[in-house]
């Protein structure tokens, strides 16, 4: 996304170093009935934060999730979905989730894997209808385990932003002076079909494509996130399937969990239960589509992204449904341990006590990770665009807090 998705992986990061030594403190003396009484006194507790949080006024609403594999312990919304309506926000609210997308990707991937059909090493020109090579090495393919990974040494700066089209034009006066220049370039863009997009920007030919689409790095030695790159993997797991990737992932992942509120297009979902999404300015954006929708394009519910992070714990514990173990186990390992930067199969591994994956975009902010010690996952969603410090500052104190009871949630949940 445009937006800086390092912000949220600093603030993830900042939050575990923070929370590392408090968490998985369990008391094996706690009766059934005192069970029952933290039961209450957490959640009592939880409700007093994130009420406490509501009030600074910073963001128009936020929607949270904790959660084991097997049950809910707290889900509720604060705030609103709309504020000119009063329209309140809550589990079932859909909103885009950013770069959570991406997470499908992997699953995807790794079916692929499983059924013999895919190779992470296979290099992406023996699938791809048009050739992919990083003019400054030539000789060194790209293979899908670097488009996993990012670090293709595919680079976003230049034409990523063409992949945004909104429902309206973007009036500039609604937005800081920063983003004047890229509105432009938004209320220039048309919608065409991921395919086409890819073409402009790879193909020898291509409209956009110029050497300056790839970092000066070898394929494969340099961490670089890239939102292109993971819809050129989406891309190969499609023409692989012989389905488009909306197909392929709903009947892959979103039907069998039964995320019925979720999907990859705006005119398929609850459009009476979806978000307003606002800028940092506090005014509305028009909702938008992205080309390349696998990259950030999913919506979805807290409610029903809970049922797939917990499909996703289950699996990393050896009980999934959706893949082999084996699978999970290798999706959520770091693959570069020669790098700075550790990343699974598209899942973050940066911060030492979680996996997950979050997302930043036009009127969102999202996060959903577990930590694979305490068994607990967590899942956070605002809907304006967290650009400034007092909305970063309590997006990020509010999914800190969500860490505070994980000792008396694990106790209860035994």
């Amino acid at each position: 996304m445009i937006y800086n998705n390092l912000t949220l992986v600093l603030g993830i990061v900042l939050i575990g170093m923070v929370i590392s030594c408090n968490i998985n403190k369990k008391n094996n003396k706690y009766s059934s009935t005192v069970n029952a009484t933290i039961t209450i006194n957490y959640k009592d507790s939880l409700e007093h934060h994130f009420k406490k949080e509501y009030v600074k006024g910073h963001l128009p609403g936020f929607v949270l999730s904790i959660f084991t594999a097997d049950s809910v312990h707290f889900m509720k919304g604060y705030g609103y979905a709309n504020i000119n309506e009063k329209k309140p926000i809550n589990e079932n609210t859909v909103q885009g989730v950013a770069s959570i997308s991406k997470t499908l990707i992997a699953i995807g991937l790794m079916k692929l894997v499983e059924k013999n059909k895919l190779n992470l090493n296979e290099e992406i020109n023996n699938i791809l209808p048009f050739k992919v090579i990083n003019p400054h090495h030539k000789n060194s393919p790209i293979t899908l385990k670097h488009l996993a990974t990012h670090t293709s040494s595919i680079n976003d700066e230049k034409y990523y932003d063409k992949s945004y089209v909104f429902s309206k034009k973007l009036d500039k006066s609604k937005f800081p002076e920063a983003w004047e220049k890229y509105i432009e370039v938004y209320n220039a863009n048309e919608l065409m079909s991921m395919e086409e997009y890819l073409k402009k920007v790879f193909e020898k030919g291509g409209e956009w494509a110029t050497a300056n689409n790839f970092l000066p790095n070898k394929p494969g030695t340099k961490y670089e996130y890239s939102n292109i790159g993971a819809s050129l993997l989406a891309y190969c797991i499609a023409i692989k399937t012989g389905k488009d990737f909306k197909t392929y992932t709903k009947e892959l992942i979103l039907d069998p969990l039964k995320m019925n509120r979720s999907g990859w297009s705006y005119e398929t979902i609850d459009q009476k239960n979806h978000i307003t999404y606002y800028n940092e300015s506090y005014n509305p954006v028009p909702h938008y589509k992205l080309i390349t929708y696998p990259d950030g394009g999913l919506y979805a519910t807290v409610s029903d992204l809970t049922k797939y992070l917990q499909e996703m714990m289950k699996g990393y514990q050896g009980t999934g449904s959706l893949l082999q173990s084996a699978s999970y186990k290798e999706m959520m390992t770091n693959q570069i341990p020669t790098l700075d930067t550790p990343t699974g199969i598209i899942w973050d591994m940066e911060n030492p006590c979680c996996i997950g994956h979050a997302g930043n975009d036009f009127g969102i902010a999202t996060m959903m990770f577990f930590d694979p010690k305490t068994g607990i996952g967590k899942i956070l969603f605002t809907n304006i665009s967290i650009e400034k410090e007092e909305q970063s500052d309590q997006f990020y104190s509010i999914f800190g807090k969500m860490f505070k009871y994980d000792s008396q949630i694990a106790q209860a949940s035994k």
